[in-house]
């Protein structure tokens, strides 16, 4: 391992894996942002316990998405179509790391998906998750692995959706003198490509604010060619950050966890946006 890798805030990338929508936009922003910081990535793939002890109830039936048929829910069967996701969940994680030459790894697992993603992800620097996973009813907001990663992970967590992407262009951050903001700053500034722009959303509400944020930036930028625009939003509601952000219409946004904004500003932030979000730890 190099000097140069080992001060790096990113070295391994968890991402969860269910074959959905959600998933598959996780892991080609997971394998993209690995592949620039030449990061190991993770590919976890969850059997859920609870499907598996629904399909031994008697009463247990299969509603078609696209129809109003039914099938009875059949144990064996679901256990040969969790081999299945999981040999295809394997199948995308190879294609996608040997595209970009990275190391890789990749494990089945198998118990309540929150629980198990909270185990195995913590050896990993970030972990990166879909806002929702499979179920119809969880499109909009967040899902319960999500949530559980975001009050209960101690890694840095990503969130995203499909049809943004969160490895090339824009960065969002939220910016308020706090120990935290200058850590998701490090991150941001870590995984920013080449000429990115860095979007400096300034929350102090102190008129001095936005210079010391900018003196901080420009002095961990080292001269890296990112363009930098500052904004000085001292708002503490996070339907009214969510509003300002969407006008920016930035990319990835960073957010410090345990920054001097309340705690609940952020959740709601995080609900109401639509843009991938990181949390950094």
């Amino acid at each position: 391992m190099t000097s140069t890798t080992k001060n790096r805030v990113i070295q391994s990338i968890a991402v969860a894996i269910d074959c959905s929508p959600h998933s598959k936009a996780s892991l080609e922003a997971a394998a993209e942002m690995a592949g620039r910081l030449k990061a190991e990535l993770i590919g976890i793939f969850v059997e859920d316990i609870n499907l598996l002890h629904m399909a031994g109830l008697p009463f247990a039936e299969e509603v078609r998405l696209y129809s109003s048929t039914t099938t009875k829910l059949d144990a064996a069967q679901l256990e040969r179509l969790l081999r299945q996701q999981a040999a295809q969940a394997r199948e995308l994680l190879q294609r996608a790391a040997e595209a970009r030459t990275l190391q890789h790894t990749f494990r089945v697992l198998r118990g309540m998906v929150p629980e198990q993603l909270m185990r195995a992800a913590p050896e990993a620097d970030m972990l990166v998750l879909g806002r929702s996973g499979r179920s119809p009813s969880c499109r909009k907001g967040l899902g319960s692995t999500a949530r559980t990663a975001l009050s209960e992970g101690k890694m840095n967590v990503m969130l995203m959706r499909p049809g943004v992407t969160a490895a090339e262009g824009p960065l969002l951050l939220l910016c308020d003198g706090s120990e935290a903001s200058k850590r998701a700053l490090v991150t941001a500034l870590e995984i920013a490509g080449p000429k990115s722009t860095l979007h400096l959303l300034v929350t102090d509400p102190d008129p001095e604010a936005v210079e010391r944020c900018r003196q901080v930036t420009e002095a961990l930028m080292s001269g890296r060619d990112i363009e930098t625009e500052y904004y000085h939003l001292p708002f503490t509601e996070g339907k009214q950050l969510a509003s300002f952000i969407r006008m920016i219409d930035s990319g990835l946004i960073v957010i410090g966890e345990g920054m001097n904004l309340p705690a609940e500003t952020l959740r709601e932030l995080i609900d109401n946006i639509d843009y991938p979000v990181l949390v950094v730890r």
